[in-house]
């Protein structure tokens, strides 16, 4: 045997086997594993086993981690946290390695994520590995604990309210070598009460799925308009265009803000003629036939924009609960009450409710939306008098959670169901419109709480009906799905762009939940201030990019992919094969007929309520009619002009004072005119040389002295870390409920 290599043709003995039964079980193992090549399950296994082993016939400091096994402690940390962590590492010695090796590879430039930066190189990263080229964002806002903190890396303090021009944030704005700044931020500058977060949802081929991206995030003081969510929808749309990705659109929840942008940008009941979005080489274009006459958009679109169906479930579920809604149709009223009676008066497994189905406490449980609207619940009413408009109310929100959110629906029944809760709106406001004209005070008494007078009823009228943001939120996604699918139709979009489940903003309402669950199994802990947020959403985005690198290797044999469990929501994301076949044969007329049928179905159904009888005498029954009838009322009740351009001109000098500000505090060395930087801070009412506990210094390492300010003590100069600096100036420590429905008021309150 020479000096180079080793003889593997080793002769055990059985003494030296019954010794280390250990060797004689991993002899049997592999002896197995050979016999079954093709399973891969056990791929990596055999790699850890085998990284193990060298491990422990090593120094502890010359351990070493397989490249494929360096991924698993790294998910084990981001889905178990330290305690786990480390009794896993101290009980199976050489299988991962120390936290701080964790810690490192995580906190890697290219995976973190900073307060107000775009992530669109990554994002470019991302999709050109998978070969994807369309995407679908969403943005939306949660509550935060309003705290300052300093982020050593990015050398910035996060935890105020960002500025924001042309509805952009300035990153890295809250940079400062003076103590005196950042005390005077403390007493001026609004804390960020809440977070915003933008996200990407690629649109992949239909039966596989990709995680979203977190594509920026930033605290905010909720002071912002339309516009400025219009110019950042646009900027991000551009930005995402020069790196060949084509957004498709935006989703966010039924906020007024947020509706009134989406109005703008779509030309739907609304225009901005010193903004030409339609003008853009890159806009969408369908030929829309001229006995269309229900539908209201404009043939050029830039982008799309979907309300996020959820959401709209959710209102007009809560709707219901509003003390100051008192909804009817017809003769009945539609009340909560209706069901407390199936509930009291039904078996329970007729009908599936409990009373917390009814009134849930949670008013974002969605959960509820679908029970109280299934099909059993429908059937049992049906018993119950006077239920008829309840059970239309019901079949709204089921028809809503058809079209857009159940992922194995056809096409054909998207259109229809979309079209189904379109017209049952339409008709209903419009039989309001006449009744509240001819015989207001007979036709709502029935079921009025109050004694409204002839005097201001279109505003009386109001109470008898859903919102008007969920009446235009239901418009407007029911037409983007209708254009949508004529893009589709005309072979200017891919079929996948029709996975509609796709196109919402639970997206960021996942990351939010996500974060909040990454406290740890023995804390009850739930919220986080901004940079806690952007923490986890780093863990967050690295697990993702692991699962998905692990879905894609996990069809190449022998490649030691990680398997992660699949539950039944995530294993229902491949859609029906029935969104393929329909789609592939659908015509303009067939759409047309789709929603011709969605209409008569509704007329008939309001039928049994006597308002088709109302619709008839006003000659407002028939589709083209009633089109005509609701397109009047729609453009004198909503029609909104903005005369805004696509940059605040207005406010140039504030923008070129933050810009200019925001480039002085980056040149490195540079001098600026800035009061704060002439003299150091001083502590005249503390003495001393040594502050336990707190980080004070005499001298600090060159290499450090950005994290620490200067600053004298009782005459000496001293060193304190920026850390410690927002804890001397924080006066008392922010909280959150950890109740949601607590969140929610308090955010309702400060906005």
């Amino acid at each position: 045997m020479s000096a180079d290599h080793q003889s593997y043709d080793l002769t055990i003995s059985q003494e030296f086997l019954a010794k280390h039964p250990l060797l004689k079980t991993l002899i049997k193992f592999y002896v197995t594993k050979d016999n079954n090549d093709n399973d891969s399950s056990l791929s990596f296994l055999t790699v850890l086993i085998d990284n193990i082993i060298q491990n422990l016939t090593l120094p502890k400091n010359a351990y070493r981690y397989n490249e494929q096994v360096q991924k698993f402690p790294m998910t084990l940390f981001i889905l178990a946290g330290r305690n786990a962590y480390e009794f896993v590492r101290m009980n199976i010695p050489g299988a991962i390695p120390a936290v701080s090796t964790i810690q490192s590879s995580l906190d890697r430039e290219e995976s973190q994520i900073m307060e107000g930066e775009f992530r669109f190189d990554t994002l470019k990263h991302k999709f050109s590995s998978n070969d994807i080229s369309i995407a679908f964002c969403a943005e939306d806002c949660t509550p935060v604990i309003p705290t300052v903190t300093y982020n050593v890396t990015s050398n910035t303090f996060v935890g105020f309210s960002l500025p924001l021009i042309n509805g952009l944030p300035v990153s890295k704005y809250f940079q400062t070598e003076s103590l005196a700044e950042l005390e005077h931020w403390f007493s001026s500058m609004d804390k960020s009460t809440m977070l915003n977060v933008h996200m990407v949802q690629p649109i992949k081929s239909i039966g596989k799925s990709s995680a979203p991206f977190i594509l920026s995030a930033y605290g905010t003081n909720n002071k912002y308009t339309s516009i400025d969510i219009i110019r950042r929808w646009i900027w991000i749309f551009q930005q995402c265009l020069a790196k060949d990705i084509r957004i498709l659109g935006f989703s966010t929840d039924a906020d007024p803000k947020y509706l009134r942008a989406m109005k703008l940008v779509l030309g739907f009941f609304a225009s901005l003629p010193n903004m030409p979005l339609t003008d853009h080489a890159n806009a969408f274009e369908v030929s829309i036939p001229a006995n269309w006459t229900w539908f209201f958009l404009r043939q050029r679109q830039l982008i799309l924009c979907f309300q996020d169906p959820t959401h709209i479930c959710t209102k007009l579920r809560n709707h219901l609960l509003s003390s100051k809604a008192t909804l009817g149709i017809g003769k009945q009223r539609i009340s909560l009450d209706i069901l407390s009676k199936l509930i009291a008066n039904t078996n329970k497994l007729i009908h599936g409710l409990v009373k917390s189905d009814v009134y849930p406490r949670d008013r974002q449980n969605f959960a509820s939306c679908e029970k109280i609207s299934s099909d059993d619940v429908q059937l049992a009413l049906e018993v119950i008098p006077d239920s008829q408009a309840m059970r239309l109310y019901l079949k709204l929100i089921r028809s809503i959670i058809t079209a857009y959110i159940d992922k194995a629906t056809s096409i054909n029944n998207r259109l229809y169901h979309a079209w189904f809760s379109v017209f049952l709106c339409r008709m209903w406001w419009a039989w309001l419109l006449v009744k509240a004209k001819y015989d207001f005070d007979e036709t709502f008494v029935c079921y009025s709480n109050n004694n409204a007078s002839s005097q201001g009823q279109t505003k009386s009228i109001r109470q008898f009906f859903i919102t008007n943001i969920l009446f235009q939120s239901i418009e407007i996604n029911a037409h983007q799905l209708t254009y949508l699918t004529l893009l589709v139709v005309e072979e200017k979009l891919p079929i996948e762009a029709l996975q509609i489940f796709l196109f919402n903003s639970q997206t960021c309402e996942s990351t939010f939940r996500s974060t909040r669950a990454m406290s740890g199994a023995f804390s009850s802990i739930v919220n986080f201030s901004v940079m806690q947020f952007l923490n986890r959403a780093q863990k967050l985005s690295i697990l993702h990019a692991i699962k998905s690198e692990s879905e894609v290797n996990s069809s190449v044999v022998n490649s030691a992919s990680l398997v992660f469990p699949k539950y039944r929501k995530e294993s229902s994301k491949l859609t029906s094969s029935a969104t393929v076949s329909t789609t592939c044969l659908l015509t303009k007329n067939d759409i047309q007929r789709i929603v011709s049928s969605a209409f008569h179905d509704v007329f008939e159904l309001l039928s049994t309520l006597d308002v088709d009888n109302a619709l008839k005498e006003n000659n407002i029954h028939t589709l083209k009619n009633l089109s005509s009838f609701i397109l009047n009322e729609m453009n004198a009740m909503t029609n909104t002009i903005d005369d805004s351009t696509p940059e605040d001109t207005e406010s140039d000098s504030e923008s070129d004072a933050i810009f200019d500000y925001h480039d002085s505090i980056n040149e490195e060395g540079n001098e600026t005119d800035n009061d704060y930087d002439s003299t150091i801070y001083e502590l005249n009412d503390v003495t001393g040389d040594i502050f336990p506990g707190v980080r004070i210094f005499n001298s600090i390492e060159a290499i450090k002295s950005s994290s620490y300010f200067k600053l004298q003590i009782d005459g000496k100069e001293k060193f304190i870390h920026k850390k410690t600096a927002c804890w001397l100036f924080t006066d008392d420590k922010k909280s959150l409920s950890a109740d949601r429905l607590r969140r929610v008021i308090g955010q309702n309150k400060n906005s």
